[in-house]
């Protein structure tokens, strides 16, 4: 009686097995395509874009009254950004911590911007900051600032110091603003200076 059992086991094994036949092998294994990467809809930004005031007359500067600006507080947010850049700039501070009075030092001239938009020291010392971690175009676009800027009666001293400054003029003689030495051999650079000489 044990072997009927047995032998009906043997024959639905037999039929599941397709009948005698070896069965197909199984499709292998294989890991799924990885989807590729998205591409970056906006790359990290490492520059800014050209201003001209010909196609975007609102970019040029808002006309401002007096009590309208916060010039004390600008002008020592310029001041506390000054010094900052003149601490990077010595020989014994390590890299990062350079990087790091520079960051802060354009926040600071960023903010006297906001407060003032025409304090002229907050101005070109936000474009000679940008000019030392190479954003040519930011620092491009504050000296074209300057040109604005030196249009202001009130302003025009003041521009005229900085450019005496950036050009090696005056009491200045002879000795070009380092901060830029990088930027003369660019034609956007040599472009803006044309107008401001």
């Amino acid at each position: 009686m044990t072997r009927a059992p047995l032998a009906g086991v043997a024959v639905v094994f037999w039929l599941g097995c397709g009948g005698g036949r070896v069965p197909a092998a199984p499709p292998p294994l294989r890991p799924k395509p990885k989807a590729a990467a998205p591409k970056e809809t906006n790359p990290a930004r490492t520059d800014c874009d050209p201003i001209n005031p010909d196609v975007n007359p609102e970019l040029e500067l808002p006309a401002l009254k007096y009590e309208e600006r916060s010039v004390e507080e600008s002008q020592n947010l310029a001041d506390q950004g000054f010094e900052l850049l003149e601490q990077a700039q010595q020989r014994a501070v390590p890299q990062p911590e350079r990087e790091r009075l520079v960051t802060q030092a354009v926040r600071r001239f960023i903010t006297a911007l906001n407060a003032d938009p025409y304090n002229v020291h907050a101005t070109y010392n936000l474009a000679a900051a940008y000019a030392r971690i190479k954003r040519t175009q930011c620092a491009v676009n504050l000296l074209d600032r300057l040109r604005r800027l030196r249009k202001l009666p009130s302003q025009r001293p003041k521009v005229e110091e900085k450019l005496d400054r950036l050009f090696g003029r005056g009491q200045y003689s002879n000795r070009l603003d380092p901060d830029f030495l990088d930027l003369r051999s660019d034609s956007r650079f040599r472009d803006v200076a044309k107008d401001l000489q």
